[in-house]
């Protein structure tokens, strides 16, 4: 409370003592002219009082005087001639509150530079720069983004395809996770680390097999012809191409359909049942002796592997062994392998739904028409899966996770493929996260491309990041994030009553004037800064002489001077109680004499005209080193007393004209007073070649009036 009271005693102090207009005073030499009180000597002998009449005078004199000149920073307007700051650009909604510091208007702000406004965007111009109040302008080679006011995006031309990136800055693309760039196409392609032949990548990690292929996971991802005879006893290495095994040929030489075996020569009453190896129609058997293609009826207890030699005896040919009386069993070496038997000499046949083995003429192994997709074929048509695989048709096995992929594919065992726009987690394995390519913030990334908000932040746009987020607009503050509440700037302070307008605070507080920003105040209309930034002084236009100026356009006299002239109120002129005489008033109740003058002894306000050299007996010191005889003097005649006929005569014409002047200079008189009473002021003048001229109401205290002023 005291430091308050000591602040507000001294604000006032120095406002009456010291604080004047921000102007300086400059000394100067002025010229004026004033009318003066003289008297006109008569030269009369015997004169002791009022000898002669009075005049005015005009008194040409140099002064010094002071000149306001504006302060430093400040610039003297030609329409009403106060001093205003200069500043750069406030703009034509701003106005300059001191120098070089701008009172910007609304939609401006001087953060960056105190003496320039510069429009004010709410919302921050990416990529662009801020041309009016929350208008923004995009750079070249950026263009507004259509759900946006304040984002300008980059441009890409045809020329740069951003199909699958996203367009980082002019010309400029930048692709997104699993894509890289093609300079050649042009264009962002997907990458995969398995590559595999027969096969394109069409997304990250995604690869797609070419017509008339099929995907197979092994070690790794291969793409396999297709052929849909099935390719028996052969492989297929193209689409609906199948190479033949060993010992096979294709169907009616036509290469898309499956392969049958081949015997040389052909079989007789038999046929091909494996490379070279007849079958033989019912009731026959393999001729004796002959080749395998040949065969011969049969005896009646059959003769396997031989001919019959004779009625129900059995020979076994050659490459045979018996081994009962009517059977022979041919003989293998090496011995056949497994799911195979020897079916000739040194001949082995795979068992029924049984293949060689990639060639081999003594194993074999089971053959499943179908392939088997992730799994092996353990039995003829029947696929085993792999482990961690398990079946979902008859030849397909798919991959199991102990959990189930969120986000998410099961592509192996126990491993998990992220749909586009997420990524595996790190946390956990059988998880994948949304990717948002734009740091959401106070947020978190919930689906691709999409922020979801902590409380208290909010998103300007859809895509955008969480920002702190105010139900009212923040005026001279900011939005304090999580709190919803708005946080001043510093020199600020919260307007009562209000929760989001922040008011500037000026300390001492301004005197004359409104606080429009930190420490900054603004004059009220009739008042202007001064070298203290809280503290407006009174203007006076123009400035008060011998006086000060005590409220706008009002001066205050100094004591003993008084504004005589209502037009000019401004000048203070000093008051004498008594008239000065040959003398001015220049000082409250002094006289000074003028040039040539001295005071008459005895008197204060009348001075008289000075003569260096005596003047003779006939004449009279009249003004300054100027002697004039006198007017007239007695003529005598004969005797030292006697008065002449002629002067006797003079002075009876004399007494005539008095007699007969007296009513008309009485009338006269009393018109003069009744004048003088309408107007005090006014004085009416009449030429005086000699003297200057003379004062018909004598009665009037002349004024000091400026003629001709050289100021």
């Amino acid at each position: 409370m005291w430091r308050l009271l000591i602040i507000c005693l001294t604000s006032s102090i120095l406002i009456w003592l010291q604080i004047d207009a921000c102007v300086e005073r400059v000394p100067v030499v002025k010229v004026r002219v004033n009318l003066v009180t003289m008297r006109k000597y008569q030269g009369l002998s015997n004169c002791t009082h009022d000898c002669g009449p009075l005049v005015l005078r005009p008194v040409k004199e140099s002064y010094m005087s002071e000149e306001l000149v504006c302060c430093a920073g400040y610039e003297r307007k030609q329409e009403n001639g106060e001093c205003l700051p200069k500043c750069h650009d406030c703009g034509a909604s701003g106005k300059c509150l001191s120098p070089e510091v701008c009172l910007c208007g609304q939609g401006y702000n001087n953060q960056q530079n105190r003496s320039v406004c510069q429009p004010e965007c709410s919302e921050q111009c990416e990529n662009g720069q801020c041309i009016a109040p929350d208008v923004c302008q995009c750079l070249e080679g950026y263009r507004m983004r259509n759900d946006s006011r304040n984002i300008c995006e980059p441009v890409c031309s045809g020329i740069n395809d951003c199909t699958n990136g996203r367009c980082v800055a002019p010309e400029r693309c930048a692709c997104h996770t699993g894509y890289e760039r093609n300079e050649t196409l042009g264009k962002c392609v997907p990458i995969c680390q398995d590559k595999s032949e027969h096969s394109d990548c069409v997304a990250p990690n995604e690869l797609r097999c070419h017509a008339g292929y099929e995907g197979h996971w092994d070690k790794s991802y291969r793409c396999d012809p297709i052929c849909s005879s099935g390719c028996r006893n052969g492989i297929c290495l193209e689409p609906e191409r199948c190479a033949c095994n060993v010992g096979f040929a294709h169907v009616n030489n036509r290469i898309d359909v499956g392969c049958q075996p081949v015997c040389q020569p052909a079989c007789i009453n038999g046929t091909c049942a494996a490379p070279n190896h007849c079958r033989c129609h019912a009731g026959h058997v393999p001729l004796n002796g002959s080749q395998a293609h040949i065969c011969m009826p049969s005896c009646r207890q059959g003769c396997e592997n031989g001919f019959c030699n004779g009625p129900g005896r059995c020979e076994c040919h050659e490459g045979y062994a018996k081994l009962s009386p009517h059977r022979c069993t041919p003989i293998c070496h090496p011995a056949c392998g497994h799911n195979a038997r020897c079916t000739a000499p040194n001949t082995c046949s795979c068992e029924e739904g049984n293949v060689p083995v990639n060639g081999s003429s003594i194993h074999c192994e089971p053959y499943c028409s179908k392939s088997c997709i992730n799994g092996i074929c353990s039995s003829p048509e029947v696929c085993s899966c792999l482990a961690g695989y398990e079946a979902v048709t008859e030849s397909y096995c798919e991959p199991k996770c102990r959990r189930s992929c969120i986000y998410g594919r099961c592509v192996g065992p126990d491993l998990c493929r992220c749909f586009n726009g997420h990524r595996p987690s790190a946390r956990d394995p059988f998880v994948c996260e949304p990717i948002c390519s734009e740091p959401c913030g106070h947020g978190r990334c919930i689906a691709p491309e999409i922020c979801e908000c902590d409380p208290g932040y909010a998103k300007r746009w859809p895509s955008g990041s969480c920002e702190p987020y105010c139900t009212q607009k923040c005026i001279n503050s900011r939005c304090e994030g999580g709190t919803g509440r708005c946080r001043c700037y510093e020199g600020y302070q919260l307007r009562p009553g209000s929760n989001s307008i922040c008011d500037p605070v000026c300390t001492p507080s301004c005197n004359y004037g409104n606080c429009v920003e930190p420490n900054s105040c603004e004059c009220w209309p009739g008042y202007e800064d001064t070298k203290l930034h809280y503290v407006c002084a009174p203007t006076c236009r123009p400035a008060c002489e011998n006086g000060r100026c005590t409220a706008p356009g009002r001066c205050e006299c100094n004591a003993g001077y008084v504004a005589t002239n209502m037009s000019a109120p401004n000048l203070c002129y000093a008051q004498c109680k008594e008239r000065c005489i040959n003398a001015e008033c220049l000082r409250p109740n002094e006289c000074i004499c003028l040039p040539g003058y001295t005071l008459v002894q005895g008197s204060s306000t009348e001075c008289a005209p000075e003569c260096s050299q005596p003047c003779d007996v006939d004449s009279v010191c009249v003004a300054p080193e100027i002697c004039e005889q006198r007017p007239f003097r007695a003529l005598t005649t004969g005797g030292a007393g006697g008065v002449s006929s002629w002067t006797m005569l003079g002075l009876a014409v004399l007494l005539c004209l008095l007699l007969v002047m007296l009513p008309v200079l009485l009338l006269r008189e009393y018109l003069q007073r009744r004048q003088a009473r309408r107007d005090k002021q006014r004085v009416h003048l009449i030429e005086n070649p000699s003297y200057g001229v003379c004062l018909a109401a004598s009665d009037e205290q002349p004024s000091n009036q400026e003629i001709g002023l050289g100021d």
